[in-house]
């Protein structure tokens, strides 16, 4: 079946391949993480982590990249609070980088951005995916005040379709 998705995706055009994602951005994230029954901590800080082990598509030797890509990383900067981004945090944390056939997340390494990360026995957790997932690269100033008003209680309007 995997040998078969892959010739289809060698032969389709590009554009007939192209991945459609639902409209996503850091407040529908931080809607779907209050949501959850999992715990989520935000935090606003520099991502890093081994770039060079970000999955790729082997089209050479005809190979998708596995669904789930975990590697180590670290985020410096400060958690979420009532307050706003204000306790400081500095922790090692997991990352599972998906891919959806060819399609793969992207993170960069060494930037600030925003994640969700996903608490579970004391390990942080951030799934980053084709589409978006939980990592926010660079986020604007008024993406920022949405979330702390998310955390507050107040406004909380991604500003996007219903899905």
């Amino acid at each position: 079946m995997r040998g078969l998705l892959l010739v289809i995706w060698l032969v389709m055009p590009q554009s007939a391949m192209a991945l459609s994602c639902l409209p996503h951005n850091a407040i529908s994230a931080f809607l779907d993480t209050a949501r959850s029954n999992n715990s989520y901590i935000a935090v606003l800080g520099r991502l890093s982590f081994d770039a060079s082990k970000i999955p790729k598509p082997d089209q050479s030797r005809q190979r998708l990249p596995k669904p789930d890509n975990f590697l180590s990383g670290r985020i410096s900067g400060h958690s979420l609070t009532q307050s706003g981004f204000d306790a400081p945090f500095d922790r090692a944390i997991d990352i599972n980088l998906k891919c959806m056939g060819p399609w793969c997340a992207r993170l960069r390494s060494g930037q600030e951005h925003l994640v969700y990360l996903e608490r579970t026995d004391g390990r942080y957790l951030l799934v980053a995916d084709p589409c978006g997932g939980y990592a926010f690269a660079t986020p604007d100033p008024a993406t920022l005040d949405k979330v702390r008003s998310c955390m507050r209680g107040q406004a909380c309007d991604p500003e996007l379709p219903r899905r």
